[in-house]
């Protein structure tokens, strides 16, 4: 009797495991094979599934953006908070993931510093990630702005701001291995007041 498998709650649960081994590991250290043995799968099905160990790094990434950004969505479309609330609410969503995945971060880090010495765009890369990110903020930004909440300001210079204090949090966890970013969401809250 054949073995009925579910190839997208497979493909997820490899991503997981991959992505746990990772942070265990560090990019460098992690092989095709641990990640096969981790699963409980062989090379052979491992392969059906993913190329390399590069692509299965930046689809876990994915699957942790894309939570990220479903979180987001959802506390955007509620339309009880206010715009200050919502933009804040949205920040501190994405500290409290940074903060849950801060060894995330150190194997990140190593990826890119790994990739810039090959010759490949690094900002490029990360502008792709984050650019649905800064379009939701923009949207709350606007909201706020029409309803007459946020002065009438550049929406690009406060999207700017907000998100160099989210790139410094990332800084202070991958380099600095600061775990804690309590500062970071007093200064959010101190930027979102400024702009009411």
């Amino acid at each position: 009797m054949a073995v009925l498998v579910e190839h997208d709650k497979r493909k997820h649960e490899i991503l997981e495991n991959a992505l746990t081994l990772f942070v265990e590991e560090g990019y460098q250290d992690v092989t095709y094979q641990k990640i096969a043995d981790r699963c409980g799968i062989t090379r052979t099905t491992l392969y059906i599934y993913f190329k390399n160990k590069r692509e299965i790094f930046i689809w876990s990434l994915k699957q942790l953006t894309d939570a990220i950004e479903t979180e987001l969505n959802e506390t955007l479309s509620d339309q009880t908070l206010s715009a200050s609330e919502c933009l804040t609410k949205m920040c501190f969503e994405v500290i409290d993931e940074c903060e849950k995945n801060h060894k995330l971060f150190n194997v990140l880090l190593d990826y890119l510093l790994q990739l810039k010495k090959t010759g490949v765009d690094c900002g490029k890369r990360i502008r792709m990630r984050t650019v649905k990110l800064e379009h939701l903020m923009s949207t709350v930004i606007i909201r706020g702005m029409q309803s007459g909440e946020f002065k009438k300001q550049s929406v690009k210079k406060i999207n700017a701001v907000i998100y160099s204090l989210l790139e410094g949090a990332i800084f202070n966890m991958s380099l600095l291995s600061k775990t804690n970013l309590d500062d970071l969401r007093n200064s959010i809250v101190f930027v979102v007041n400024s702009i009411k």
